[in-house]
């Protein structure tokens, strides 16, 4: 989840705070930026950050980065300039995310006084003229940052005018936006004073004051940033349970947290909010190659909880919390299995220093002395690393349970850094979200196969009804090298004829499909341009009446049909007969135009 973090920058910041002469509004916005950095820091820096100062105009002071250090060096040197101007940092904060795409759960902190700014760049001059023009292309950015969480961190006391005035318009933004927004502000002091006669007042014969926890202080902002990640950088705790061994689950953490999903109606009723369990189970293992690339809602991280304080008990407590020996019944058919797994739970809960005043293995009464210090988070097993470990080393997924008829698979994940990583994906609630698995709850082990019976998924095809070399545009590198190749072959012309035209189709019927239009003009200009060229260096002439005649043949509406194939110039005695490969060419059947 991409976060930038926008401090104000204006004249305004540098106020004393009322009854607080020790701090200015903008140095507990300084405060609250680095306490901010420590609880992202104290989860696993797993928060991508950019800081941004705003004035009338908005600076970018660093990009993107997991270095916090980084962060903290640049907000100390951020100096008050002028007046603030909001607006032109929300669109300065979504030029800065462009770069995220719309996948991605991206989040905007602000840390402001909440001033208005001044003249036609204030709040209340951008809603006179937003009011009533939303439809509007001038506002087509605001669009994009409703999909943001926008959170304000306001600094002020309910005392001062010019911060309660701010208050109301900053929602009034939010709502007239429709922006997912939320403003944290300190509560309203209330005022303590003494009983009976004193009539309120201190031994000094001052009036009543508000306590220190109720003013606006370095505590008030440091809750306010504890307020604003416990709900949106909570990491989501579930307990991941593999078997029914008691040994075999453990506590993680889900990065980024799992949103709810909003499953529609099937009739004219309510959608239906669902969330995970708090439990997810593990239901089976299926090979990476029959589970494939299934669509699903989101990926995320599974981390193993890392406990940050380490508490220390007495052997007293240590005993009373080792849970009781459970009474086996001789006369129980299962004896034999129960006490076996009796057995096991016990030398697994044994006391280290038991192990070593038994002295029954010599061995076991080596390791103890040496594990009588608390064990690092190294040290201690986890589910995570034992899955982990087994799902890559045969190339397989594990089929999860997250909820009542809700699946997600765990498998590891490789990055570009070829950093190994435990992923989950999340599929849409169901049973048949993966169509060639059919339904998932039909699922069973392989022993359970009759004879005769292959072990094939319903709708597992022996070969794939499209072509293998499939034209993929994702970004932008990928069109570009296509194009590339096109003209390549377009250089070696006539040896490389055959291949220019086998490029050239490839593209175009891509570019159809995807409704790509304007790719063809575009391809049909760059082949004139590289005619042209081509011409100027004396380039075969064969090769430039090619280049020519590919060009027209792109810009063809008969072209426009899927099923038609672009065919060279045929040669008639020696030269080129335009004439008959313009008749190949519609000859082709027609159907349906894009």
């Amino acid at each position: 989840m991409p976060t930038i973090i926008a401090v104000d920058a204006s004249l305004s910041m540098m106020r004393p705070v009322p009854g607080r002469s020790d701090h200015t509004y903008h140095s507990l916005a300084l405060k609250g930026v680095g306490n901010l950095l420590d609880n992202l820091a104290a989860a696993g820096k797993l928060e991508h950050l950019a800081l941004v100062a705003f004035t009338t105009v908005t600076e970018l002071k660093v990009d993107f980065t997991r270095d916090y250090d980084q962060i903290r060096q640049a907000v100390k040197k951020i100096e008050a300039v002028d007046k603030a101007c909001l607006i032109t940092m929300l669109k300065t904060a979504v030029n800065i995310m462009q770069a995220w795409g719309a996948q991605n759960v991206l989040q905007l902190v602000v840390f402001t006084d909440c001033g208005l700014g001044f003249g036609s760049t204030s709040i209340s001059a951008f809603l006179e003229t937003y009011i009533g023009r939303e439809s509007e292309p001038e506002y087509a950015w605001l669009k994009t940052l409703a999909t943001y969480k926008i959170n304000f961190i306001c600094l002020g006391v309910h005392s001062d005018a010019y911060f309660t005035n701010g208050l109301a318009l900053y929602q009034q933004l939010l709502d007239a936006a429709q922006l997912k927004g939320q403003l944290f502000m300190t509560k309203p002091v209330k005022a303590e004073g003494g009983d009976g006669g004193a009539g309120g007042q201190n031994a000094g014969g001052a009036t009543s004051h508000v306590s220190h926890k109720s003013e606006l202080g370095r505590t008030a902002v440091f809750e306010l940033v504890e307020r604003l990640c416990e709900s949106s950088y909570k990491l989501t705790e579930v307990k991941l349970k593999c078997g029914s061994y008691f040994r075999l689950e453990s506590s993680v953490m889900l990065w980024p947290p799992v949103l709810p999903y909003e499953q529609p109606a099937v009739y004219d009723g309510d959608p239906i909010i669902r969330t995970i369990d708090q439990r997810i189970d593990v239901c089976g293992y299926l090979a990476l190659s029959d589970i494939g690339s299934p669509a699903s809602l989101s990926r995320h991280w599974v981390l193993p909880k890392v406990e940050r304080t380490a508490s220390r008990r007495s052997s007293g407590m240590a005993a009373a919390s080792k849970p009781a020996k459970l009474t086996l019944d001789v006369t129980n058919p299962n004896y034999e299995f129960e006490k076996l797994e009796q057995d096991v739970r016990d030398f697994y809960l044994k006391d280290p220093k038991d192990a070593e005043e038994s002295g029954d293995d010599a061995d076991v009464t080596v390791v103890s002395k040496h594990s009588t210090l608390p064990l690092s988070e190294q040290q201690k097993e986890t589910l995570c690393v034992l899955l982990h470990g087994a799902l890559k080393m045969e190339n397989m997924a594990a089929l999860v349970l997250l909820g009542e008829k809700w699946y997600g698979f765990i498998y590891a994940f490789t990055d570009a850094k070829k950093k190994s990583n435990l992923m989950l994906n999340v599929l849409p609630p169901g049973t048949n979200v993966i169509p060639w698995l059919g339904d998932i709850e039909m699922l069973g082990f392989a022993e359970d196969i009759s004879p005769g019976e292959t072990a094939s998924f319903p709708v597992r095809a022996e070969r794939r009804s499209y072509s293998q070399s499939s034209v993929v545009w994702i970004r932008q590198a990928s069109l570009q090298s296509d194009v590339q190749k096109v003209l390549r072959h377009a250089k070696k012309m006539p040896d490389k004829t055959q291949h220019f035209y086998k490029e050239l189709n490839r593209i175009r019927r891509a570019a159809l499909a995807l409704g790509f239009v304007e790719l063809l003009e575009a391809l049909a200009m760059l082949l004139e341009k590289e005619c042209a060229q081509l011409t100027l260096n004396g380039a075969n002439t064969e090769c430039t009446l090619q280049l020519q005649h590919a060009a027209t043949e792109l810009r063809k509406t008969s072209n426009r049909d899927i099923k038609s194939t672009i065919v060279p110039l045929q040669k008639v005695g020696g030269t080129v007969d335009a004439g008959a490969a313009t008749a190949a060419t519609a000859a082709t059947p027609a159907a349906y135009l894009y």
